[in-house]
C-alpha cells in the first residue's frame, strides 16, 4: 500500500514501511518537523514494527533534521519500532557521520540491506 503525505510517501507492506523523500532538501526547521511527524503517523497508524527511510532523493538537510532524527529514534523505539537509514548521498552522510549518529541510528547502503537488517 502506498501511503502520500505531503513531505513524505511510503510502501507499507506488511509490518514493514519504506519513507522516500517527495523533495530533494530539507532546509527548514518546519520541514524537518513535518517530515518527523508525518513518519510517525505512517508508523503508528499501519502498526508498523520496522520503518526505513530512504535518503536517495535527498541531497541537502539542515543540521536541525539530525536532531529530529534522533527524536523520531527515540519515540518509534519507545513504541517497539525499529528506524533504519539507507541510501545516503556523500554530503548527507558526511554530515550524518560527523555527528555519530551510526551510533544510534543504523545505516544500511541500499534499501534491501536495511530491510534485511
Amino acid at each position: 500500500m502506498k501511503v502520500n503525505k505531503t513531505r513524505i510517501f511510503a510502501e507499507v507492506t506488511g509490518e514493514q514501511a519504506v519513507v522516500h523523500f517527495i523533495s530533494t532538501h530539507v532546509r527548514e526547521l518546519s520541514d524537518a518537523q513535518r517530515i518527523s511527524d508525518e513518519v510517525e503517523e505512517i508508523a503508528y497508524n499501519n502498526r508498523i514494527n520496522l520503518v526505513v527511510i530512504n535518503f536517495s532523493r535527498l541531497k541537502q538537510m539542515t543540521s536541525s533534521f539530525l536532531g529530529r532524527l534522533i527524536a523520531l529514534h527515540k519515540s518509534l523505539t519507545q513504541a517497539g519500532i525499529q528506524l533504519r537509514l539507507c541510501a545516503m548521498s556523500k554530503n548527507v552522510e558526511k554530515a550524518y557521520r560527523i555527528c555519530k549518529l551510526e551510533k544510534v541510528i543504523p545505516l544500511y547502503k541500499s534499501e534491501k540491506k536495511a530491510l534485511e537488517g
